[in-house]
């Protein structure tokens, strides 16, 4: 008698309902025992059943956002978590670059089969942690983010230092940037992006990746400073070598002349040769 009460018990206890709520920006994965029975639920009412009476084990709720999200990728030189320099490198110079990468996630359309699939794949590959929006301890939220944090994240920047690499210099990705179609910089790292998602049969569907705040290295800024100021120097010198040739009289050498023993006399810091002059042509650069 006593142990036909106990199995009545034990079943009541176990088909009996026990109601949760799925909220309506949210879906529901039921994880049982023995894994997900495969069904999305959409918001609403879930009965996800009692817990056993001996074992105490039962079914849980799993929820997962509608709505997309965004991840932003930077390559900076330092990272909140390490001290590493975590740059891009460019072209075969090896011209260190930031960036940042937006990568904006849309979910997955339930409701048709691939989608479906990907949604429930999300339940497998994502850790669903315990949430403030009640249930007893058997209603848990999936952090969609943390599907890509744990299955791609690593090899989505990895990718995107590929691209970089394939560029000859900071200059030329610039120009990329610059360019409409699918040649623009985005475009490129979008496909890559892309092609790592579904190398890695990722569940996560990408909308769209933007690159902005691309900055070359404060060094490499420097070079092509230098480079260009280079570059108007030897136009100055020309000018005056061919203005003081054009006077056959010497006037403007002389003045020449008295305005360098002037400025040599102030202490010019450099000087730069101008040939042609009746001795010596040293034009001389004032400090600063």
């Amino acid at each position: 008698m006593f142990a036909a009460l106990v199995a009545i018990a034990s079943t009541s206890s176990a088909t009996a309902a026990e109601v949760r709520a799925v909220p309506p920006n949210m879906l529901g994965l039921m994880l049982t025992p023995t894994g997900f029975d495969g069904k999305i639920y959409e918001p609403g009412q879930v009965d996800i059943g009692k817990t056993g009476f001996f074992s105490g084990f039962g079914n849980k709720l799993i929820l997962i956002q509608k709505s997309g999200f965004q991840i932003k990728e930077q390559f900076g030189r330092t990272s909140p978590n390490d001290d590493e320099d975590h740059r891009c490198i460019v072209g075969k110079k090896r011209e260190p670059m930031t960036l940042d990468v937006r990568l904006l996630f849309a979910m997955p359309d339930y409701k048709k089969p691939n989608g479906k699939e990907a949604i429930l794949r999300m339940g497998i590959l994502g850790n669903p942690e315990p949430t403030d929006l009640g249930g007893g301890g058997r209603v848990m939220l999936l952090n969609a983010p943390s599907v890509y944090f744990q299955q791609v994240q690593q090899q989505v920047r990895g990718k995107i230092r590929e691209v970089c690499l394939q560029y000859s210099s900071v200059e030329a990705v610039f120009e990329a940037i610059e360019t409409d179609g699918a040649d623009d910089f985005s475009s490129v790292v979008r496909k890559a992006v892309g092609t790592i998602l579904s190398e890695n049969d990722s569940p996560l569907f990408l909308v769209d990746a933007v690159v902005s705040n691309v900055k070359p290295d404060p060094a490499v800024i420097n070079a092509i400073a230098a480079t260009l100021a280079m570059e108007k120097m030897v136009v100055a010198i020309q000018l005056l070598e061919d203005f003081v040739k054009e006077d056959p009289s010497g006037i403007r050498s002389a003045i020449f002349q008295a305005m360098l023993t002037r400025e040599i006399a102030l202490g010019a810091s450099q000087t730069i040769i101008v040939t042609g002059t009746q001795g010596q042509g040293i034009v001389p650069i004032p400090k600063q």
